[in-house]
C-alpha cells in the first residue's frame, strides 16, 4: 500500500465542493444561481432539489409546493435524491 504525503492533490473526484457555488448561504440562494445561470431560457426548465433539504428550500421559497414538487421564479422545481441542485436535462 503506497503511502501519501500531504504534498500529493487529492482525486478531484473525491472533492465534494463545487467552486462554482462559493459563498452560497442556503439551498434558495443555490436554487436562485441555478435558475440565474439559464439567463432567459427558462421555459421549460426543471431544477432538481436535494430530498434531505426540501423542507429548506420551500421554508426559505415560500414557493407553492407540495410534498415533491414547487414552482419557483416560474421553473419547476422537484425533490430528488440528488446532493446538490441540478438541472433534470439528462436524466
Amino acid at each position: 500500500m503506497a503511502v501519501r504525503t500531504l504534498m500529493e492533490p487529492r482525486p478531484t473526484h473525491l472533492d465534494t465542493r463545487d467552486p462554482g457555488k462559493a459563498g452560497v448561504t442556503d439551498i434558495r440562494e443555490e436554487v436562485d444561481r441555478e435558475i440565474d445561470a439559464y439567463g432567459d431560457k427558462t421555459e421549460g426548465l426543471v431544477l432538481l432539489a436535494p430530498e434531505d433539504r426540501w423542507d429548506e428550500f420551500v421554508r426559505l421559497s415560500g414557493a407553492p409546493a407540495d410534498a415533491e414538487t414547487a414552482i419557483y421564479r416560474g421553473v419547476v422545481v422537484k425533490r430528488a435524491a440528488v446532493t446538490a441542485v441540478v438541472a433534470q436535462e439528462g436524466f
